[in-house]
């Protein structure tokens, strides 16, 4: 099951289209059987992975052919952003997108950073030397695993595109801090109550691209890219009209968003599938990547990270107030040997490192008391959830999410139970290791210490008497971020480092932003502003190379 935002299960219908279908999805008819067609001179073979194809679009027959200058596959905060830019600079644009609707998981995010944006200079809140000093905080925190020269060129970039955001009609409500960061570097965009924290601003950049002269083609799946000797010239994707190959007269951009839904890339990359739930619009089955190493690209020395934000209970919506209670809270988690393993105060100090130390459980429990959970319903939580929920603000479905889980069958809620015994035999616990554990902590709390990871005193909550609740955690992520190798124009490189002509990778199919983790804690959005800026760089680039 996949985790979303949705407090009102409002993509239900966008997550099942996601799914439809894996990479390896046999063509565009039922029973077909004809060989791939490609337009003349070209091939409908690539790059080979251990002697088979990277896509494996099985059978298919092009039905006609499209003429562009630039094919953008992916509508997302990347795709989108492409896709103005290129045709605000005169070339005609096609954007494909898998899904009935724009965003992609774009419309679960809330802002972007950038550095010197009029917005900042306006409120004056960053010193004017900002950009150097945050450039070397986050290098140093990826240990320079990251692409310096992309990530140079990011930061000094970035307040110009909030300014051509803006100039493209999207709103900011102003900047603002996360993960305790000092630096008002998140641009939070216009948030309506009862809207997804991101439908505005995938609404505007909607409407952008259309108000641009680019056309969007949606329940549009790439299936294949089409080469003519070493460069990239066409996409063939699968819709209403059949399998349509659009050619590519300057250029193609790949912004399909990663690979979250795909546990086969996952388990390549060196992740664990079974331990992390992706949230967001699903269909991020690795397309792009797949798609750039058909043409010969490679990917990039550090294939990316997984951007987590901390835990989750698989079926449960991000932002739901049972979400809150279960996963973001400093309480006591516990792992398969009952043991303590993380400060819990990380879920807000740092929910990216939160999610990385949960990932490396085979199990994650996290433990609250009938006391604790009539407090959160009647006061709040200690930390709330995002624009979601505010700390403090009364989780008033609590127990009706709650109950409904109970009743659905979901095997990660599990309560009341009277006492820890019981607990422990429900879950599958060692009872004398679980008792041992409690009595620990809850030693810590009565002296103001905590000697194993040094949570502050006023998170330390102790476990006293049931009944209990205990809710099993995977480690959720937003997406993944990384994947080829780019240079400083968003070209993919082959092996060599030789651009392939015609051929770019933009967000989170482009290597060089991260090295193993996201860097909240110091570019709060930057997986959000790294897409518009590759984007734009992308379609830019295309102008120069025509």
């Amino acid at each position: 099951m996949k985790t979303d935002m949705n407090r009102r299960a409002f993509l239900t219908g966008t997550a099942a289209t996601g799914a439809l279908a894996a990479l390896g999805l046999a063509g565009c008819a039922a029973g077909e059987t004809a060989a791939p067609v490609a337009a003349e001179g070209t091939s409908a073979e690539g790059a080979s992975a251990e002697g088979g194809s990277y896509l494996s679009p099985g059978s298919y027959t092009v039905s006609e052919e499209r003429d562009y200058d630039v094919v953008v596959v992916g509508a997302g905060g990347a795709g989108m952003s492409a896709a103005i830019r290129a045709a605000e600079l005169g070339m005609s644009v096609v954007l494909l997108e898998s899904h009935p609707q724009t965003g992609g998981t774009t419309i679960f995010t809330e802002g972007l950073f950038a550095l010197n944006s009029p917005i900042q200079k306006e409120n004056g809140k960053n010193p004017a030397d900002l950009g150097y000093d945050i450039f070397t905080m986050a290098m140093d925190f990826h240990h320079w695993y990251a692409n310096g020269g992309l990530f140079r060129k990011y930061c000094d970039q970035s307040g110009e595109n909030i300014q051509w955001l803006m100039d493209q009609g999207i709103e900011f409500s102003g900047t603002g801090t996360m993960c305790a960061n000092e630096y008002n570097t998140w641009h939070q965009y216009v948030y309506s109550e009862g809207k997804l924290s991101g439908q505005n601003y995938v609404d505007q950049l909607t409407a952008a691209v259309s108000a641009n002269g680019a056309e969007i083609m949606l329940n549009t799946k790439a299936i294949d890219i089409v080469m003519d000797g070493d460069t990239a010239v066409a996409i063939v994707a699968e819709g209403e009209d059949g399998c349509v190959q659009f050619n590519a007269a300057k250029g193609i951009i790949l912004a399909t968003g990663g690979y979250s839904d795909s546990p086969e890339l996952m388990a390549e990359f060196g992740k664990n599938p079974d331990r992390v739930d992706p949230m967001g619009a699903g269909g991020r089955e690795g397309f792009g990547i797949n798609a750039a190493r058909q043409a010969g690209g490679t990917l990039a020395p550090s294939p990316g990270c997984m951007v987590f934000y901390g835990g989750c209970i698989p079926g449960i919506s991000y932002g739901t107030h049972l979400y809150c209670a279960s996963a973001f809270q400093p309480y006591f988690w516990i792992n398969q040997d009952c043991e303590r393993f993380v400060n819990e105060y990380y879920a807000e100090r740092n929910f990216s490192f939160s999610g990385n130390a949960q990932s490396m459980q085979d199990r994650v429990i996290s433990i609250v008391t009938q006391a604790q959970m009539d407090n959160m319903h009647e006061n709040g939580g200690t930390f709330g959830c995002g624009e979601y929920i505010h700390a403090g603000e009364p989780l008033t479905d609590l127990w009706d999410e709650f109950n409904a889980q109970k009743d659905g069958g979901n095997e990660a809620v599990h309560g009341p139970l009277d006492t820890l015994d019981d607990l422990a035999a429900e879950l599958n616990l060692d009872p004398d290791a679980l008792k041992a554990s409690v009595e620990k902590y809850n030693g810590y709390c009565a002296a103001g210490v905590d000697e194993d990871f040094n949570k502050d005193a006023q998170y330390l909550f102790a476990l006293e008497e049931g009944p209990y609740y205990a809710f099993e955690l995977k480690a959720g992520i937003f997406t993944t971020v990384g994947g080829m190798k780019v240079n400083n124009q968003a070209q993919v490189l082959t092996e060599e480092g030789t651009p392939i002509p015609h051929l770019y990778a933009v967000g989170c199919d482009a290597g060089g932003l991260y090295g193993d983790s996201y860097d909240v804690s110091i570019c709060e959005g930057s997986c959000q502003g790294f897409a518009v800026f590759t984007g734009k760089l992308a379609a830019e680039t295309i102008v120069e190379q025509a």
